[in-house]
Parts: C-alpha cells; structure tokens; sequence
C-alpha cells in the first residue's frame, strides 16, 4: 500500500496547493491513500464542515488534527461525527469526533489511522498518548496490521521516543504540529516508517504560516498580537510511505518539499 501523508495543511494557501497539485501526485506516485493534517486549515486555526468536505474534494481521504482541533470558528461541531475526520484519541472521554478510525480502500485493503497528541511543552492533562496507543493499536490490529499514527507533538525527543514504543507494531509514525520538515525520515528497525515532522503545506515565505512582521512584533514587544496568515511561496511537504499489505511493516519513506507555482 502506497500512503501519502500531507503536512499541516495552512490556510487558504495550502488548500489552494491541494487543490490544484494533489491530483497530480496521487496520479504520479500510483497513491493508494492520502492522509492530511487538516487542523490549521481554516485560515490558519481550525477546521470546519465546509473545508472539511473541500479536502476529501480535493483527495484527501482522512484528515487528522491535533490542538487546534476543538477550534471551530463557526462553531457547527456536526462534521466531527464522520469517521475520516479524526482528533487526538488522548483527549478526556467525552469530547466530541474520534481518535482512530479504520479506512477500507475500493480494492477492500484496510488502513486504521490513529491520531494521539504529545503532552511535552504542550497541554500536560491529556492522558499519555503511549498507553493510550498501547489500547487502541491493538484493537485496529484485529482488523488490519496496516497502521499509521499522527503523533502530534511539539518535542522531538517524545516524537522519537513515542516511535521508538511503536517500532514494529505500526506501520508508520509521522509527526505533525511544528510546521518545519525535517530529514530525519527512516525506517525504524522493528519495520516502522517515522519522521520527526512531516512539515506544513502552506506558504513558505512565513513564519510558520503566519505573515512574519506580526509574529517578530509578538517577540520583540511580548504583548498579544493579531496573527495573519501569510499568503507567499506556497510549497507542499509530506511524506510517501510504502507499507507492506501482509505484515504492516514499511518498506521505506520518502519525504516531499515542492515549491508550487499557481496557475
């Protein structure tokens, strides 16, 4: 099975990108599946029904979330209830959306995707994403031995860590949340794909996505300041990962930075 994962999908900017590359590329690279962290989708901040259904337009078949999950700005929660659109499991039991979800594609292969939050530098009353995997990697492995977990996570030591715990029973561990690539992708030993961040799929000339005059004022003054999206030098970063069907094991990982011209 050949996965695309798309980094955090940014505002305007990165839907604009999907909406006019991710075809291409599913086509190019033989997809199987297209993964997308959607939870700063909604001009940098969020998600709604409506951009919701405009990703899985545009090909992307589950979208993931993080801390900014619970963040609706026109605060119409119904879309949380579909299956693909998933949020961190780790939250306290009786938040709305779900945590994993299992995928069956047209040829009747199975994908369960997990969606866990890091607590370091983050919020520290979540439960511990790894017990919490421990539970719910072994109830999608009734189904399908295909796994692939968004760990979204500020650390990068608890991102390896949390791949290390999962080495070889997963198919892949993919970090989200930072907005900055890294070029550490590998296969772990035990056979699971992982990358520190998979990166943001927005614009480049950005701080992190936002226009960069207003975050240095932010740093410069320490006082709160309106952020913008920026809108300039849209790229596309992710990852294509190769799993084996029958074992769930990775064959290998690729990561993708593509700057993107606009029709």
């Amino acid at each position: 099975m050949k996965v695309l994962f798309i980094g955090d999908i940014f505002g305007n900017t990165g839907r604009r990108i999907l909406a006019e590359r991710l075809p291409s590329i599913i086509n190019e690279h033989s997809i199987d599946i297209c993964i997308g962290n959607g939870e700063n989708a909604a001009g940098g901040k969020g998600l709604t029904g409506k951009l919701f259904k405009k990703l899985r337009k545009y090909g992307v078949q589950v979208v993931t979330g993080g801390n900014h999950s619970f963040f609706i700005p026109d605060n119409e929660y119904s879309f949380m209830d579909d299956p693909n659109v998933l949020r961190p499991l780790n939250y306290p039991p009786g938040n709305i959306g779900k945590g994993f979800t299992i995928y069956t594609l047209p040829d009747n292969r199975c994908i369960g995707v997990l969606n866990l939050q890091g607590r370091t530098f983050l919020s520290q009353a979540l439960d511990c994403p790894f017990r919490t995997a421990d539970e719910a990697v072994q109830k999608i492995r009734e189904t399908t031995p295909v796994i692939l977990i968004d760990f979204h996570a500020e650390a990068t030591s608890e991102k390896i860590a949390f791949a290390t715990y999962m080495d070889g029973r997963v198919s892949a561990v993919v970090g989200t949340h930072t907005h900055v690539q890294t070029a550490d992708e590998r296969v772990l030993p035990g056979g699971t794909a992982f990358i520190s961040d998979a990166g943001m799929t927005g614009p480049e000339d950005s701080i992190i996505g936002m226009q960069k005059a207003s975050v240095i004022r932010k740093f410069l003054l320490q006082t709160p300041v309106h952020f913008e999206p920026a809108e300039s030098s849209p790229m596309l970063n992710g990852v294509i990962i190769d799993i084996d069907d029958d074992s769930g094991k990775a064959v290998s990982i690729a990561r993708i930075h593509e700057r993107v011209v606009f029709k």
